[in-house]
C-alpha cells in the first residue's frame, strides 16, 4: 500500500486531528492560516495569523478574478505560483508557532476563487492555487477543492459556512444568526432546534469588495481602515437606491453572488449613467451603505421579528462604521462574541477549511440538493 495512504489511514484513527486551514477570500486581503485541532463534531483554534498579499500580488489576482476576458498564461502560472508562495507561508508560521511540522495532520487548502457562475442549470466555480504542489512542498497531506462536489451534485458551491454552522452552533432554544464579511457578506439562520424551523444560508450581497476596490483606486489603499473614510463622507442616496435595485437583490434565498455581480465597474456606469457628481469618500461612504442596507433587508426578510444572537465575523468586522451601521439597522438582534462559541471571529473561515477537511478524512457527508456528499480533493506529498 502507499506509504501516505498507510498514513492517511493512521491520521483517521487518531481522536482528534491537527490541521492547518487556509482561507483566501474574494477582498484579496491576504491569506489566514489557523491551525486547529478537530474532534468529533469540535473545532479549536489553538494558533492565527493573516499574511496580507503585497501591493503588487494583489493587483496580478484582481487582473484574472471575475472576468471574463483574462490571461490564460496568468491563470496557469498564479495557480502553481500561489501554492508554493502558500506552502513557504505554512512552513514560516509552523516555526514561528513553535510547531514541527511533523505534528501537523493534513492542510485543508479552500484556494483563491477566481470566478463563481452560478446559474439554476449548472453552477461554475473555479479556485486556483493545487494541492499537489502544496503537500508536495510542506510534505504534509492536503484537502483542497471543497466547492466542486457541492457544485457536482446542483449545490451553488457557496457559502460554505452553514456545513460547520449546523453540527457546532445550533442552540436547543435561542434562534442565531452568523454573519460573515468578507469580500461578499454571507449568512447563516440558526432558529432554535425546538423550533423545527428550516436552517437557511446565502449571500446577502457585497460585504468589503466594492470598499475595498474603491480604496484601492482612489486612495491608493487595500481597505477603509476601521471606517474613517466612510465617516468623514456623506451617503449619497439616490445612488445607494440604484445600486439596491441591482436584479440580485431581488432573487430568492438562498443564493450566492461574486464579484461577478458587484465591482466598482458597476459601480461607476451607474454614476455615468445617471450624471451623478460625488467626491470618492462619499462613494466610500455610499458603498458601506450599501452593505449594511442590503444585509438589513435579507435579515428583515429571513428572520421577521423574531429576537435572536447576532455573531459576526471576517474583515468586516473591525470596520466599527459598518458594524454601527448595522446594529442600527437590526433592532432585534443581540450582537454577541464568536468568542463565546470558543472560535476566534477573525479565523471563522480558515477554521471552516479545517472543520471541512476533518470531515472529509472521516467520511461524514453533507446532505446538499437531496444527496449525501463528502467534500474535498486528497494531495498525497
Amino acid at each position: 500500500m502507499n506509504k501516505q495512504i498507510t498514513k492517511l489511514s493512521e491520521i483517521v484513527q487518531k481522536s482528534s486531528r491537527i490541521i492547518v486551514g487556509l482561507m483566501s477570500g474574494t477582498s484579496l486581503d491576504g491569506i489566514d492560516i489557523a491551525l486547529c485541532e478537530c474532534g468529533d463534531r469540535t473545532v479549536k483554534v489553538k494558533h492565527f495569523k493573516t499574511i496580507e498579499y503585497n501591493p503588487t500580488l494583489r493587483a496580478r489576482i484582481a487582473s484574472i478574478q471575475s472576468k471574463e476576458m483574462v490571461s490564460l498564461k496568468e491563470v496557469t502560472v498564479l495557480n502553481t505560483e500561489l501554492a508554493n508562495l502558500y506552502a513557504d507561508w505554512i512552513l514560516e508560521t509552523l516555526k514561528q508557532w513553535r510547531v514541527e511540522k511533523s505534528e501537523v495532520d493534513l492542510i485543508a487548502s479552500h484556494g483563491q476563487t477566481i470566478y463563481h457562475h452560478p446559474i439554476s442549470e449548472q453552477t461554475s466555480t473555479l479556485q486556483i492555487v493545487d494541492g499537489d504542489h502544496i503537500s508536495t512542498k510542506t510534505g504534509i497531506i492536503t484537502i483542497s477543492d471543497f466547492r466542486q462536489k457541492h457544485t457536482a451534485v446542483g449545490g451553488q458551491g457557496a457559502p460554505l459556512a452553514a456545513l460547520m454552522d449546523e453540527r457546532l452552533f445550533s442552540d436547543e432554544t435561542k434562534h442565531r444568526m452568523l454573519l460573515n464579511l468578507g469580500g461578499i457578506a454571507n449568512f447563516t439562520w440558526l432558529p432554535s432546534k425546538e423550533s423545527g424551523e428550516d436552517i437557511i444560508t446565502s449571500d446577502s450581497g457585497p460585504a468589503n469588495t466594492l470598499i475595498n476596490e474603491a480604496m484601492q483606486k482612489y486612495f491608493g489603499k487595500a481597505y477603509d481602515e476601521t471606517g474613517k473614510t466612510a465617516a468623514s463622507g456623506t451617503v449619497h442616496s439616490e445612488l445607494l437606491k440604484y445600486l439596491l435595485l441591482e436584479p440580485y437583490f431581488r432573487k430568492e434565498f438562498p443564493k450566492t453572488t461574486g464579484q461577478e455581480d458587484f465591482n466598482l465597474d458597476l459601480v461607476e456606469e451607474l454614476i455615468k449613467g445617471y450624471q451623478i457628481e460625488l467626491e470618492p469618500k462619499d462613494l466610500v461612504a455610499t458603498l458601506t451603505g450599501v452593505t449594511i442596507k442590503s444585509i438589513a433587508r435579507a435579515f428583515d426578510k429571513v428572520v421577521g421579528s423574531k429576537n435572536y444572537e447576532l455573531y459576526a465575523s471576517g474583515g468586516g468586522l473591525h470596520n466599527p462604521i459598518l458594524m454601527n451601521g448595522i446594529r442600527e439597522n437590526l433592532p432585534n438582534a443581540e450582537f454577541t462574541s464568536f468568542r463565546k462559541l470558543d472560535i476566534n471571529p477573525d479565523a471563522k473561515e480558515a477554521a471552516l477549511m479545517a472543520f471541512l477537511a476533518n470531515e472529509f478524512v472521516l467520511g461524514n457527508s453533507f446532505t446538499v440538493n437531496g444527496e449525501e456528499v463528502c467534500l474535498g480533493k486528497i494531495s498525497l506529498p
